[in-house]
């Protein structure tokens, strides 16, 4: 029997190895979208501001220009399995002018979002661009501005 040189060892335990995280990394998000889903269902049982669905967010996001907002300084929170976020929107002649985290539990902390609260007044929308390696505390935040634009329709 011939033997099995030590390259051909390595590159195999390499390619092992990347098919495990892979699907570890697969599962956890599929699990994540579940837990969050889960969350969220929850929530809109018990508070009628809460959003369904992704979907629901989306549709929310993209009317928000569209749609009156009242003047006012609202407030919403957005969780799932890595922690929660809240934040505080301040609505003045319809736009968006200031959002502040008045929260941030996640795992990452708000230095990796600091961004995003002044995304959301460019874009006068909850629609942000996903902050690379904090994907979920993104997500935390688009939900909490979706939520509280959802307060704010006039």
């Amino acid at each position: 029997m011939a033997k099995i040189n030590k390259k051909m060892i390595s590159l195999c335990t390499a390619a092992i190895s990347s098919l495990y995280i892979t699907g570890y990394a697969t599962t956890h998000h599929a699990q994540a979208v579940q837990t969050a889903q889960s969350n969220t269902q929850a929530d809109a049982s018990s508070n009628d501001t809460s959003l369904t669905s992704d979907t629901t967010a989306t549709q929310t996001e993209d009317t928000t220009s569209e749609t009156e907002l009242k003047d006012g300084t609202f407030s919403g929170t957005g969780s799932n399995e890595i922690g929660s976020i809240s934040v505080s929107v301040t609505i003045k002649q319809g736009n968006i002018t200031s959002v502040e985290i008045t929260s941030d539990n996640t795992r990452y902390g708000q230095s990796s979002i600091s961004s995003l609260p002044n995304e959301v007044v460019i874009r006068q929308s909850a629609d942000v661009d996903t902050v690379s390696g904090a994907t979920l505390s993104t997500q935390d935040f688009e939900t909490a501005v979706a939520q509280a634009l959802e307060q704010a329709k006039a």
